[in-house]
């Protein structure tokens, strides 16, 4: 049973561990039976071009259980073999770009107004150079498609300790990607900031939220050392959430954590860190912004 709260700025991803085919929709209707109004997912189809039918069933499962998808990934790869997105592959530029277009579109039915764009590794035939210059290009193309149906778009920066190979291992290199994407025109971008990842590089995430607020359309949980749930490890989320209310964040919260083998455990315990740590400063969301 869903519920109207302060911690509906919380949205439970459903996507670690690694999704196979056939998951998706229990723990869709799992995190809606722990609470979750507000679920997100990775790329949430087995290929980058979904069929008609695939996209329908899982419109349908959202609204079924109640829950409302407010964050999703376009395709990134094979995950479990070590890759991390395909914005900056040269390579695969169609196939990112169909994603884009599909994941707009679906996005758009459900309601959903933020796309994360997975940057991808670094690959030893192409210089980074061209692979930053491709997911420049990726990243203005799927914010000019996505500007029309009022959806965002965003990059990410993963830690090099998780993520040796990560072509974007370091927040400021996110910012200066969307501010130059904002300066020609894609205003519609932003950084996905991600807690965990954050305190793996060394950063306290405080300190960059107060730094990056204006670029920060999206931030995701997790504790350290081992990304598991909120509350469990060593951050100090009552002063992260602190940090937010301090810069107006009016967007909503990811609880991005790994689970271990299994995922049904997780929507409990999530829920009961969102109990004991409600985000209060209620604003206006990026669904209503």
């Amino acid at each position: 049973m869903t519920t109207d709260s302060d911690n509906d700025r919380y949205a439970l991803n459903l996507s670690l561990p690694p999704l196979r085919d056939d998951t998706l929709v229990p723990r869709i209707d799992a995190a809606a039976a722990a609470g979750f109004s507000l679920v997100e997912t990775w790329w949430p189809f087995p290929t980058a071009h979904p069929t008609g039918q695939q996209t329908e069933d899982l419109r349908t499962a959202l609204a079924a259980a109640g829950t409302r998808l407010v964050c999703m990934n376009i395709e990134a790869g094979d995950f479990t073999a070590g890759e991390r997105g395909i914005l900056s592959d040269p390579d695969r530029r169609r196939l990112c770009r169909e994603s884009i277009v599909a994941a707009v579109e679906f996005a758009s039915r459900v309601g959903c107004r933020l796309l994360n764009l997975p940057y991808g590794n670094r690959l030893p035939h192409h210089s980074e150079e061209a692979q930053h210059r491709t997911a420049f290009d990726n990243l203005l193309f799927a914010a000019h498609h996505a500007q029309a149906h009022g959806i965002s778009v965003l990059v990410e920066a993963l830690n090099p300790m998780d993520n040796p190979l990560y072509l974007l291992p370091g927040v400021e290199g996110a910012v200066d990607v969307i501010r130059r994407a904002r300066q020609v025109g894609s205003l519609n971008t932003g950084i996905l900031l991600d807690v965990y990842h954050v305190a793996r590089m060394g950063q306290d995430p405080s300190h960059v939220i107060a730094r990056y607020a204006k670029e920060c359309l999206h931030v995701q949980f997790a504790d350290i050392p081992g990304r598991t749930c909120p509350g469990t490890g060593l951050l100090d989320f009552a002063r992260i959430i602190t940090a937010l209310q301090e810069v107006t964040y009016k967007g909503l919260i990811g609880l991005e954590f790994n689970s271990g083998p299994g995922f049904l455990d997780s929507p409990a315990e999530a829920r009961s860190f969102t109990s004991r740590h409600p985000f209060v400063n209620r604003t206006v969301g990026p669904r209503e912004a």
